[in-house]
Order: C-alpha cells, then sequence, then structure tokens
C-alpha cells in the first residue's frame, strides 16, 4: 500500500450505522425545507444559504466539517458562494470515497436549488426526496412523499408532509430537526429542533 493511500486510509472514519434513517427535501411555494430523523443523521451548515443533510457521524461529518471550512475560506474572495460551487467541491473531495446520500438545499444568485448526491458526480435537482436506508420500500417514506407533494405547497403544509415522511421511516419515536431555506429577499435561514416526537403510528 502507498504512503499516500495509507494517510488516506488512516485520515478516513468508517460510516457510522445508519439504521432507520430519513432524509427529506421539500420544495414549497416560498422555499425548500430539509427535515431529518435527528438519530441518525445532520444538517450541516455550508454557508449562509447553502445547507446539506448526511450521517451524523463518521466519514459524512469529516466531509461536510472540510467543505464548510474551504467554502468559509472561499468567502474572502467572493461575495457570495454558488451552491454549483459547494456541489463541485463536495464532489472533488468524494471522488475517491465510499458512496454516500447527501441531499442539499441552498439558494444563491440563480435561485432555489434541491439536490440529491446519491454518488460523486451523480447528482440530481428535484422538487422533493427522500433519501436514506429507511426511506425504501413499496409504501415506505419515498413512496409517500411522492403520493402527497404538490407544487406550490405553503409552509405550513410542506413542513407538516417533510414531518411525516421522516416518522414513517421508524418503527419508534424519533425527534425531527428541520432546517428552512428561504427565498431571497429577505435572506433568511431558519434552523428548528423539533420539540415533539412523532411515531410511526400518528395519523
Amino acid at each position: 500500500m502507498s504512503s499516500s493511500k495509507a494517510e488516506a486510509d488512516k485520515k478516513r472514519s468508517p460510516k457510522a450505522p445508519s439504521h432507520g434513517s430519513v432524509m427529506v427535501g421539500v420544495s414549497f411555494a416560498d422555499g425548500i425545507i430539509l427535515a431529518i430523523n435527528s438519530v441518525n443523521n445532520l444538517i450541516y451548515y455550508l454557508d449562509d444559504h447553502i445547507y446539506c443533510c448526511a450521517n451524523g457521524a463518521g466519514y459524512d461529518r469529516e466531509l461536510l466539517v472540510d467543505v464548510s471550512t474551504k467554502l468559509e475560506g472561499s468567502r474572502v474572495a467572493r461575495s457570495q458562494i454558488l451552491v454549483s460551487q459547494a456541489v463541485e467541491l463536495i464532489n472533488r473531495l468524494c471522488d475517491q470515497a465510499e458512496p454516500t446520500d447527501l441531499l442539499l438545499a441552498g439558494e444563491d444568485v440563480t435561485g432555489l436549488h434541491l439536490l440529491t448526491m446519491k454518488a460523486p458526480h451523480t447528482t440530481s435537482l428535484v422538487d422533493f426526496a427522500a433519501l436514506g436506508d429507511g426511506a425504501t420500500g413499496p409504501s415506505g417514506p419515498a413512496e409517500y412523499l411522492k403520493a402527497h407533494w404538490q407544487p406550490d405547497m405553503t409552509l405550513k403544509q410542506a413542513e407538516a408532509l417533510a414531518r411525516r415522511t421522516v416518522t414513517l421511516g421508524s418503527t419508534k419515536n424519533v425527534c425531527v430537526d428541520v432546517c428552512i431555506v428561504f427565498k431571497q429577499p429577505p435572506p433568511r435561514t431558519e434552523c428548528l429542533t423539533s420539540l415533539r416526537r412523532y411515531n410511526q403510528k400518528q395519523s
């Protein structure tokens, strides 16, 4: 094994277990909502208007902390970071990494963007998405979201849909964390930690 490869393997932590992991993105009339099962995942700050859902530990965490740090350095030379720049940086750092599911939402001068990243250089622009090992199945969160999403939903409708979709991926009570990226103006982003607990049986 070459010394460079050995160093890379040493720095790269294994992926954390993600049983029941669900990450949801929902576009609505005034922005985009990200929602996660906070037991397994985190919503990472990349820039003032760019956030990314991923596993809460292991290599995903290391990767996105590194991305955030590098983007912070880029802001010194630029007035605003583009979503495409964040995606390009993630792809570059992921080139030799194990494929991982990421869900990214952001707003820049070109508009709002909700993107799924299922492997390096495999990026899709979507209106809604449910990712994670708890999101699959014939009647799981992904299918539920597909059946219930509508264009131009209100914030209240979109948040309720995002929360409900996350809870469908777990067989026990979960805490749902939410991040809302609003259209500009005014430029603002809210991150909320739910005080309520939701379970799969909730109607």
